[in-house]
């Protein structure tokens, strides 16, 4: 899984690659670090070119909801995602928990 970062006045997006899964949980959480000084500012999650979201990857974006939450009050946005993967976001419900931006 690879991140790549982008910043402005209006927030910070997270260019995400790769499956989000139990592998990429070391690197994610790095992530997560580097989110808690984006206080009072947006956090998107570019998912266009993530083709698999498994129940730990999901895990990780609840966590990453609930840090970027706490620390900014801040939604986070799920931007581009898949098809397969908004499927399984509404499966779950998730896609109620979430800012999904097609």
């Amino acid at each position: 899984m690879n991140f790549q970062y982008d910043e402005d006045s209006a927030g910070i997006v997270v260019r995400m690659s790769g499956d989000l899964n139990f592998s990429a949980n070391g690197e994610f959480r790095a992530v997560l670090e580097k989110l808690a000084a984006a206080k009072g500012r947006q956090v998107t999650f570019d998912l266009a070119n993530v083709p698999r979201i498994d129940s730990v990857g999901l895990g990780l974006l609840y966590i990453a909801r609930e840090e970027v939450a706490a620390a900014s009050g801040a939604r986070i946005r799920l931007k581009s995602p898949q098809s397969s993967i908004i499927k399984m976001l509404e499966l779950t419900e998730a896609d109620a928990d979430f800012d999904i931006q097609s």
